[in-house]
């Protein structure tokens, strides 16, 4: 058990998907964004999450229209949608599935990020907070007070220096991590992950 959820986005991979139900990691996501470097065509991602059980599984979208949303969650049964769009709120509840909404901190600051929350609060599972370039933790002190009120997904950098001041300070809902590119077919090195899962374990 973890000190919080985890989330593995962009996975590209069986051994990912393999790794992350063996571990105990909470959701599964596949970026079905055609724009974005780790796109994956639907149907190699449901021959990937088939083979596996345990995690939820996410669709992690770009700037789809809500009929294409609609068709990969219904062909593919997904459990959560990730969305990136700025669709207003009522917009959103007829997807019928669980939101993840994202937020870029970069185009924001704590008073926009507090109003872009509030507005969406009542109609979506959680929030990913991400940045598209270096943002400084210092700028947005209403951070705490936002993970504490919201399910937020810790989507900013982290790594083995960090990670626990990140739980300790701002106790988010889950953490976001990425996926990666396998060595070969199969074959994939989790040690760096495997170092970082056990860190953030819970003590008994």
């Amino acid at each position: 058990m973890y000190q919080t959820k985890i989330k593995l986005s962009n996975i590209t991979n069986l051994s990912d998907a393999r790794y992350a139900a063996a571990m105990g990691i909470d959701y599964i996501g596949f970026c079905f964004n055609t724009n974005d470097v780790n796109y994956i065509p639907p149907i190699k991602a449901k021959e990937i999450f088939e083979w596996t059980s345990g995690s939820l599984v996410v669709a992690e979208f770009g700037n789809q229209t809500f009929v294409e949303i609609n068709d990969i969650s219904e062909l593919l049964n997904i459990d959560l949608l990730e969305i990136n769009n700025q669709w207003r709120p009522n917009e959103l509840t007829t997807l019928n599935k669980p939101i993840i909404k994202k937020i870029d901190l970069t185009a924001n600051d704590c008073e926009s990020l507090k109003n872009e929350i509030e507005k969406y609060a009542q109609v979506v599972f959680a929030f990913h907070l991400f940045s598209t370039s270096k943002v400084e933790l210092s700028d947005f002190s209403c951070l705490i007070e936002l993970c504490h009120k919201n399910k937020i997904i810790w989507g900013l950098p982290l790594n083995a220096s960090n990670t626990q001041h990140v739980l300790s300070t701002y106790h988010p809902f889950a953490l976001n991590i990425s996926g990666g590119m396998e060595e070969k077919p199969g074959i994939k090195d989790f040690d760096e992950m495997n170092d970082w899962l056990e860190s953030i374990e819970v003590l008994d």
